[in-house]
Protein backbone atom coordinates (compact mmCIF):
# COMPACT_ATOMS: atom_id res chain seq x y z
CA UNK A 1 0.00 0.00 0.00
CA UNK A 2 3.26 2.71 0.37
CA UNK A 3 3.14 3.06 -3.59
CA UNK A 4 -0.86 4.45 -3.15
CA UNK A 5 -0.19 6.18 -0.34
CA UNK A 6 2.86 7.55 -1.96
CA UNK A 7 0.19 9.25 -4.89
CA UNK A 8 -0.83 12.72 -4.95
CA UNK A 9 -4.54 12.95 -4.94
CA UNK A 10 -6.30 16.27 -5.58
CA UNK A 11 -10.22 17.21 -5.86
CA UNK A 12 -11.48 18.49 -8.52
CA UNK A 13 -15.37 19.96 -8.11
CA UNK A 14 -17.74 22.69 -9.15
CA UNK A 15 -19.60 23.15 -5.49
CA UNK A 16 -21.33 26.35 -5.45
CA UNK A 17 -23.29 25.23 -2.55
CA UNK A 18 -20.71 23.24 -1.16
CA UNK A 19 -22.74 20.00 -1.41
CA UNK A 20 -20.03 18.32 -4.16
CA UNK A 21 -17.68 19.10 -2.56
CA UNK A 22 -18.60 17.53 1.09
CA UNK A 23 -19.12 14.51 -0.28
CA UNK A 24 -15.44 14.00 -2.34
CA UNK A 25 -13.85 15.24 1.05
CA UNK A 26 -15.34 12.05 2.62
CA UNK A 27 -14.51 9.61 -0.46
CA UNK A 28 -10.92 10.87 -0.01
CA UNK A 29 -10.88 10.85 3.38
CA UNK A 30 -12.28 6.50 3.43
CA UNK A 31 -9.15 6.77 0.60
CA UNK A 32 -7.31 7.75 3.87
CA UNK A 33 -5.94 10.64 2.01
CA UNK A 34 -5.78 13.12 4.79
CA UNK A 35 -4.49 16.04 2.56
CA UNK A 36 -5.33 16.27 -0.43
CA UNK A 37 -4.68 19.31 -3.44
CA UNK A 38 -8.46 21.42 -3.88
CA UNK A 39 -9.15 22.26 -7.55
CA UNK A 40 -12.62 24.32 -7.02
CA UNK A 41 -14.54 25.12 -10.55
CA UNK A 42 -16.57 28.01 -8.95
CA UNK A 43 -14.57 30.83 -10.74
CA UNK A 44 -12.98 30.50 -13.96
CA UNK A 45 -10.02 32.93 -13.20
CA UNK A 46 -9.50 30.28 -10.77
CA UNK A 47 -8.97 27.78 -13.38
CA UNK A 48 -5.23 27.33 -14.74
CA UNK A 49 -4.37 24.76 -17.58
CA UNK A 50 -3.20 21.83 -16.13
CA UNK A 51 -1.69 18.25 -16.72
CA UNK A 52 -2.05 14.95 -14.23
CA UNK A 53 0.32 12.19 -14.45
CA UNK A 54 -0.48 8.40 -13.93
CA UNK A 55 0.95 8.98 -10.71
CA UNK A 56 -1.61 11.05 -9.40
CA UNK A 57 -5.11 10.16 -8.50
CA UNK A 58 -7.95 12.66 -9.03
CA UNK A 59 -11.54 12.91 -7.81
CA UNK A 60 -14.11 15.03 -9.94
CA UNK A 61 -17.49 15.83 -8.71
CA UNK A 62 -20.30 17.85 -10.83
CA UNK A 63 -24.20 18.66 -10.38
CA UNK A 64 -26.55 17.40 -12.61
CA UNK A 65 -28.58 19.59 -14.10
CA UNK A 66 -31.92 17.59 -15.69
CA UNK A 67 -29.79 14.82 -16.43
CA UNK A 68 -26.61 16.10 -18.00
CA UNK A 69 -23.31 17.96 -17.08
CA UNK A 70 -24.00 21.89 -16.69
CA UNK A 71 -22.29 23.54 -20.28
CA UNK A 72 -20.23 25.15 -17.42
CA UNK A 73 -18.53 22.70 -15.77
CA UNK A 74 -17.41 20.67 -18.84
CA UNK A 75 -16.21 23.40 -20.46
CA UNK A 76 -13.79 24.48 -17.50
CA UNK A 77 -12.93 20.82 -16.94
CA UNK A 78 -11.67 21.02 -20.75
CA UNK A 79 -8.94 22.77 -19.18
CA UNK A 80 -7.41 19.97 -17.92
CA UNK A 81 -5.35 17.25 -19.72
CA UNK A 82 -4.14 13.77 -18.19
CA UNK A 83 -2.05 10.71 -19.12
CA UNK A 84 -3.91 7.97 -17.91
CA UNK A 85 -4.29 9.52 -14.78
CA UNK A 86 -6.99 7.69 -12.29
CA UNK A 87 -10.01 9.16 -11.76
CA UNK A 88 -12.70 8.73 -9.33
CA UNK A 89 -16.05 10.54 -10.60
CA UNK A 90 -19.37 11.93 -8.74
CA UNK A 91 -22.44 13.09 -10.14
CA UNK A 92 -24.67 14.73 -7.28
CA UNK A 93 -28.38 15.04 -8.41
CA UNK A 94 -31.52 16.57 -6.56
CA UNK A 95 -32.93 13.03 -5.81
CA UNK A 96 -34.93 13.42 -9.43
CA UNK A 97 -32.19 11.46 -11.41
CA UNK A 98 -28.97 11.81 -13.15
CA UNK A 99 -29.88 10.42 -16.21
CA UNK A 100 -26.82 10.42 -18.20
CA UNK A 101 -24.77 12.92 -16.63
CA UNK A 102 -22.50 10.63 -15.26
CA UNK A 103 -21.97 8.55 -18.57
CA UNK A 104 -21.35 12.25 -20.22
CA UNK A 105 -18.78 12.67 -17.40
CA UNK A 106 -17.03 9.75 -18.05
CA UNK A 107 -16.78 10.69 -21.84
CA UNK A 108 -14.98 13.64 -21.25
CA UNK A 109 -12.79 12.64 -18.84
CA UNK A 110 -11.55 10.13 -21.23
CA UNK A 111 -11.47 12.67 -23.81
CA UNK A 112 -8.71 14.55 -21.86
CA UNK A 113 -6.98 11.36 -20.99
CA UNK A 114 -8.31 10.53 -17.76
CA UNK A 115 -8.66 6.82 -16.57
CA UNK A 116 -12.09 6.10 -14.60
CA UNK A 117 -11.78 3.31 -12.27
CA UNK A 118 -14.49 3.94 -10.14
CA UNK A 119 -17.93 6.25 -9.98
CA UNK A 120 -21.08 6.63 -7.78
CA UNK A 121 -24.22 8.89 -8.07
CA UNK A 122 -24.98 10.64 -4.62
CA UNK A 123 -28.14 12.41 -3.67
CA UNK A 124 -27.44 16.61 -2.78
CA UNK A 125 -30.50 19.13 -1.37
CA UNK A 126 -31.55 20.31 -4.64
CA UNK A 127 -30.74 24.21 -5.84
CA UNK A 128 -34.52 24.67 -5.81
CA UNK A 129 -35.39 23.41 -2.59
CA UNK A 130 -37.06 26.35 -0.60
CA UNK A 131 -39.17 26.14 2.99
CA UNK A 132 -42.38 25.76 0.58
CA UNK A 133 -40.85 23.15 -1.72
CA UNK A 134 -38.32 21.40 0.07
CA UNK A 135 -36.37 19.53 -2.82
CA UNK A 136 -33.66 16.34 -0.99
CA UNK A 137 -33.57 18.80 2.01
CA UNK A 138 -30.53 17.66 4.30
CA UNK A 139 -28.70 15.48 1.68
CA UNK A 140 -26.14 14.58 2.08
CA UNK A 141 -27.05 13.36 5.46
CA UNK A 142 -25.07 11.22 7.40
CA UNK A 143 -25.91 7.90 6.00
CA UNK A 144 -25.22 9.46 2.62
CA UNK A 145 -21.76 10.46 3.94
CA UNK A 146 -20.93 7.20 5.40
CA UNK A 147 -21.65 5.46 1.80
CA UNK A 148 -19.17 8.28 0.70
CA UNK A 149 -16.38 7.66 3.39
CA UNK A 150 -16.76 3.18 2.83
CA UNK A 151 -17.01 4.14 -1.01
CA UNK A 152 -13.58 5.34 -0.45
CA UNK A 153 -12.29 2.23 1.08
CA UNK A 154 -13.48 0.47 -1.45
CA UNK A 155 -11.74 2.34 -4.30
CA UNK A 156 -8.32 2.39 -2.13
CA UNK A 157 -8.35 -1.24 -2.70
CA UNK A 158 -8.54 -1.19 -6.21
CA UNK A 159 -6.41 1.29 -6.75
CA UNK A 160 -3.89 -1.01 -8.64
CA UNK A 161 -6.22 -2.81 -10.73
CA UNK A 162 -7.04 -1.23 -13.96
CA UNK A 163 -10.40 -2.46 -14.70
CA UNK A 164 -12.83 -0.36 -16.98
CA UNK A 165 -16.13 0.74 -15.20
CA UNK A 166 -19.08 0.51 -16.92
CA UNK A 167 -21.72 3.58 -15.98
CA UNK A 168 -25.56 4.06 -16.61
CA UNK A 169 -27.17 6.41 -19.46
CA UNK A 170 -28.35 6.76 -23.05
CA UNK A 171 -26.61 8.10 -26.50
CA UNK A 172 -27.27 10.03 -27.68
CA UNK A 173 -27.80 11.97 -24.20
CA UNK A 174 -30.56 13.78 -23.20
CA UNK A 175 -31.30 16.59 -24.82
CA UNK A 176 -30.64 20.26 -22.80
CA UNK A 177 -33.35 22.19 -21.18
CA UNK A 178 -33.22 25.88 -22.99
CA UNK A 179 -31.56 27.91 -20.72
CA UNK A 180 -34.06 30.30 -18.85
CA UNK A 181 -33.34 34.09 -18.74
CA UNK A 182 -33.77 34.50 -14.83
CA UNK A 183 -32.08 36.58 -12.33
CA UNK A 184 -32.61 37.20 -8.58
CA UNK A 185 -34.43 39.62 -7.26
CA UNK A 186 -32.47 41.86 -4.80
CA UNK A 187 -34.32 43.32 -1.57
CA UNK A 188 -31.99 47.20 -1.42
CA UNK A 189 -33.86 47.40 2.13
CA UNK A 190 -32.18 43.96 3.71
CA UNK A 191 -28.96 44.09 1.47
CA UNK A 192 -25.67 45.45 3.35
CA UNK A 193 -23.56 45.08 0.47
CA UNK A 194 -21.54 42.58 1.81
CA UNK A 195 -20.30 40.92 -1.21
CA UNK A 196 -21.09 37.67 -0.68
CA UNK A 197 -23.01 37.06 -3.90
CA UNK A 198 -20.27 38.45 -6.41
CA UNK A 199 -18.12 36.19 -4.79
CA UNK A 200 -19.91 32.84 -4.94
CA UNK A 201 -21.25 33.64 -8.06
CA UNK A 202 -19.73 30.52 -10.25
CA UNK A 203 -20.22 32.48 -13.60
CA UNK A 204 -19.64 36.06 -12.62
CA UNK A 205 -22.97 37.24 -13.29
CA UNK A 206 -23.32 39.65 -10.68
CA UNK A 207 -20.98 43.04 -9.79
CA UNK A 208 -21.07 45.27 -7.42
CA UNK A 209 -20.10 49.02 -8.00
CA UNK A 210 -20.03 51.26 -4.93
CA UNK A 211 -23.85 51.36 -3.75
CA UNK A 212 -25.52 48.94 -6.66
CA UNK A 213 -25.77 45.68 -7.78
CA UNK A 214 -25.88 44.63 -11.44
CA UNK A 215 -26.87 40.84 -12.43
CA UNK A 216 -26.59 39.93 -15.91
CA UNK A 217 -29.56 37.59 -16.54
CA UNK A 218 -27.72 36.36 -19.46
CA UNK A 219 -24.89 34.56 -17.78
CA UNK A 220 -26.82 33.49 -14.60
CA UNK A 221 -27.41 29.74 -14.21
CA UNK A 222 -29.36 30.01 -11.37
CA UNK A 223 -27.76 27.89 -9.10
CA UNK A 224 -28.98 29.32 -6.25
CA UNK A 225 -25.75 29.95 -4.45
CA UNK A 226 -26.27 33.68 -4.18
CA UNK A 227 -29.64 33.01 -2.52
CA UNK A 228 -28.45 30.61 -0.18
CA UNK A 229 -25.54 32.66 0.81
CA UNK A 230 -26.64 35.94 1.29
CA UNK A 231 -26.23 36.42 5.31
CA UNK A 232 -29.42 39.13 5.25
CA UNK A 233 -31.73 36.58 3.14
CA UNK A 234 -32.02 39.60 0.71
CA UNK A 235 -31.94 37.46 -2.49
CA UNK A 236 -34.84 35.39 -4.20
CA UNK A 237 -35.25 33.79 -7.77
CA UNK A 238 -38.64 34.17 -8.06
CA UNK A 239 -39.63 33.37 -11.39
CA UNK A 240 -42.72 31.15 -12.03
CA UNK A 241 -40.79 28.65 -14.02
CA UNK A 242 -38.91 27.76 -11.36
CA UNK A 243 -41.52 27.92 -8.75
CA UNK A 244 -43.20 25.62 -11.05
CA UNK A 245 -40.21 23.11 -11.74
CA UNK A 246 -40.13 23.34 -7.16
CA UNK A 247 -43.37 22.44 -6.60
CA UNK A 248 -43.30 19.54 -9.32
CA UNK A 249 -40.28 18.28 -8.36
CA UNK A 250 -40.95 18.27 -4.41
CA UNK A 251 -44.55 16.97 -5.35
CA UNK A 252 -43.34 13.98 -7.60
CA UNK A 253 -39.67 13.15 -6.27
CA UNK A 254 -40.89 12.47 -2.40
CA UNK A 255 -38.97 9.01 -2.29
CA UNK A 256 -35.36 9.38 -0.79
CA UNK A 257 -33.08 8.09 -3.61
CA UNK A 258 -29.84 6.25 -2.46
CA UNK A 259 -26.75 6.34 -3.71
CA UNK A 260 -25.05 4.22 -6.25
CA UNK A 261 -21.41 2.75 -7.00
CA UNK A 262 -20.14 1.46 -9.35
CA UNK A 263 -16.68 -0.25 -8.99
Amino acid sequence: MKKIINKKLSLIYFSPTGTTRKILKEIADGMNFKKSIQIDLIKKDNIKKQNFTDNEIVIIGVPVHSGRIPLTVSNRLKNFSANKTKAILVAVYGNRHYDDALLELKDLVIEVGFLPIAAAAFIGVHSFSNSKYPIAEGRPNAEDLKIAKDFGKQIRTKLEENKKIQVPGNYPYKKRLEKLIVKPIIDMDLCDLCGMCERVCPVDAISMFRDKINIDANSCIYCHACVKICPQKAMVIDDERIIKSAKNLHEKCKQPQIPEIFL
